[in-house]
């Protein structure tokens, strides 16, 4: 499934407060940051269950970077196609005695892709002499098409030296990483080697390589900085002749003894391998472990709280926190420690005792299961599959209200990414299945995110927002009813790739509004009245820079208090989550945030 659409991140300069924290000459050789990892691990999360093949990588680059490279000898001495050549052997070449650890990481990319050959000796259609960045930008879905990669090993940018002014050079790379990453594939960024044929060349390397550490820095993608490593080579790997293109030894650039890396084109070819088995062992290992925090504290009746579920590529971990005072007092895993598709969350007293409950849906990767978590004790009150059990792409969002009036919350559930825009809902109290429908047309297959709440002029009811493929037209939907009481285009920044909803009251009338964020791009949110679809005013919840989007839910005010709309950051952004009680509100920075992390969080 490609869920990339065109035009999605615009090309513009990039802000004055863009420019980097860290200088690309302190980058490490193999990607090491946390941050980026989990970026990684996401982005792997969604390209699994895309079925992107974990077996096969893109090349994406020029002329540098081409397998069959027409100016080295003979056309395949050089980047990566001898290591997939007919009869390549890793114990002469010196692999298997110096880096027995890449023995595995080989044999698995060297599985066929279409047409025969592996991903090491395939001709890639994004990596050809003569191209740019804007050229990779038009090339790489035909590439993705056939090879169907779950990574993308990207090095590009001497056709752009002193052609394409770093500022803009900067957005294209952008644009590449986020188009990459919106269709599930890892992107990893490399740093260009020096290019000595004219001396502003050299400078030029310098100016574009720190445009590809400031994407990797922003975006939190991960950098192979081979620049670096070629430091220590004669002449810096790069041949003589030409003072472009990277030396290979005389024995070929798949060989690996100590004077072969002295080669710039064998040591790149070792720096690739390593990659990919960090990719290998780092991204599609297993989540990093979250223990459970020992015993259950009980929520008090009435007691305020909020969950936070941790996003895409991460432990199923939820937490539990009191919304006064900030501080963790329950967390639990929702679903099997290798699951790894995120956790959607509510809050709710679905059983009547007054205190609130823990409503978990799994996302993608998983059926359509969700639990429900007694506040009281942590026992399970309820397990049960939404949707279809085989349908694999989980569940967008949960929500809980008391849309029956028998002051029990109802649980609201939307359907996944890869289904049709199909909402449920099902009882407090006996938890079984009350109504099903369709928010949008039955042929859209980007799912749709769900909240419940009550509405001027409806009353209890559901709002809706769809997913990716979607632009952001909100619906109101009578609690019974299968067609729309209300129906509008919220005023948001943003793009159809996808939308998160929530209702509640920021106004202080008594009723709620439908307020609607991008899952991806700037967290600008949109609050608007639904009966009249006027805007009330849109909210950044976050830094601009941020680029992954929000995840919305509510805390509901007791006596009298306005609601709290809650705000959580998506993938690729700092850990952080908000807290607005109103139109003019500054945002509340709530727990958990960590600046050196970069999952999504779901909240409720």
């Amino acid at each position: 499934m490609l869920r990339r659409v065109l035009g999605l991140h615009p090309i513009e300069a990039l802000e004055p407060r863009d420019l980097p924290a860290t200088a690309f000459q302190n980058f490490p050789i193999i990607p090491a940051d946390q941050a980026a990892l989990d970026h990684a691990r996401a982005i792997a999360a969604v390209g699994q269950t895309d079925g992107r093949r974990t077996n096969a990588f893109m090349d994406i680059g020029d002329s540098i970077s081409q397998e069959f490279n027409p100016y080295l000898d003979g056309g395949v001495t050089g980047y990566l196609a001898p290591l997939g050549a007919p009869g390549y052997n890793p114990i002469a070449s010196g692999l298997a005695a110096s880096y027995p650890q890449l023995l595995g990481t080989l044999a698995t990319f060297q599985a066929p892709v279409p047409g025969g050959t592996n991903s090491f000796y395939h001709t890639s259609l994004s990596a050809v002499a003569g191209y740019n960045a804007s050229n990779a930008l038009a090339t790489f879905p035909s590439e993705l098409a056939v090879t169907d990669a779950g990574i993308a090993l990207i090095m590009i940018g001497t056709n752009n030296l002193e052609v394409t002014p770093p500022t803009t050079f900067q957005a294209e790379i952008q644009t590449l990483v986020q188009g990459l990453a919106a269709d599930g594939v890892v992107p990893v960024l490399s740093t260009i080697p020096d290019n000595y044929r004219n001396s502003t060349f050299e400078s030029s390397v310098f100016a574009l390589n720190q445009a590809i550490a400031n994407v990797a820095d922003q975006d939190n993608i991960p950098l192979w900085n081979a620049w670096l490593g070629l430091q220590s080579l004669p002449n810096h790997g790069v041949r003589t002749f030409d003072e472009t293109h990277l030396t290979v030894s005389p024995n070929g650039g798949g060989s690996f003894g100590p004077t072969d890396l002295l080669y710039g084109e064998n040591l790149r070819n070792l720096e690739a391998l390593q990659v990919l088995n960090w990719y290998q062992t780092q991204v599609l290992g297993s989540p990093p472990p979250v223990a459970p925090l020992p015993g259950w504290t009980p929520i008090q009746p009435g007691e305020q709280v909020y969950a936070v579920g941790l996003g895409e590529g991460q432990t199923p971990s939820v937490s539990i926190y009191d919304a006064k005072t900030g501080q963790e007092i329950d967390r639990f895993l929702a679903f099997a420690p290798s699951f790894s598709g995120g956790v959607r969350v509510a809050v709710g007293d679905t059983n009547g005792d007054g205190i609130p409950d823990i409503i978990v849906g799994a996302g993608p990767g998983g059926g359509p299961e969700v639990r429900v978590i007694s506040g009281a004790d942590g026992s399970t009150l309820a397990s049960f599959f939404a949707f279809d059990p085989s349908f694999r792409d989980g569940v967008s969002s949960v929500s809980a209200g008391d849309l029956t009036g028998d002051g029990k919350a109802d649980i609201v559930v939307g359907a996944g990414v890869g289904g049709g825009p199909v909402v449920a809902v099902f009882n407090g109290g006996d938890y079984a299945p009350v109504e099903q429908f369709f928010a949008y047309a039955p042929s859209f297959r980007g799912g749709v995110s769900v909240a419940a709440g009550v509405f001027a002029g409806v009353g209890p009811g559901i709002a809706t927002a769809p997913g990716p493929g979607g632009g952001p037209v909100a619906e109101v939907f009578a609690f019974g009813a299968t067609t729309p009481t209300d129906s509008f285009l919220a005023s948001t920044t943003g793009s159809a790739s996808g939308w998160a909803v929530a209702a509640a009251d920021l106004t202080g009338i008594g009723t709620d509004q439908v307020i609607i964020g991008p899952e991806s791009g700037q967290p600008v949110v949109s609050v608007d009245d639904p009966q009249s679809g006027t805007n009330l005013g849109n909210i950044t919840a976050g830094p601009t820079t941020n680029s992954g989007g929000v995840r919305l839910g509510v805390i509901r005010g007791v006596s009298g208090a306005g609601d709290t709309l809650l705000v959580g950051n998506g993938s690729g952004d700092p850990v952080a989550v908000e807290g607005l009680t109103g139109l003019s509100s500054t945002p509340t920075l709530l727990p958990p945030n960590d600046p050196s992390r970069a999952y999504g969080v779901y909240v409720g």
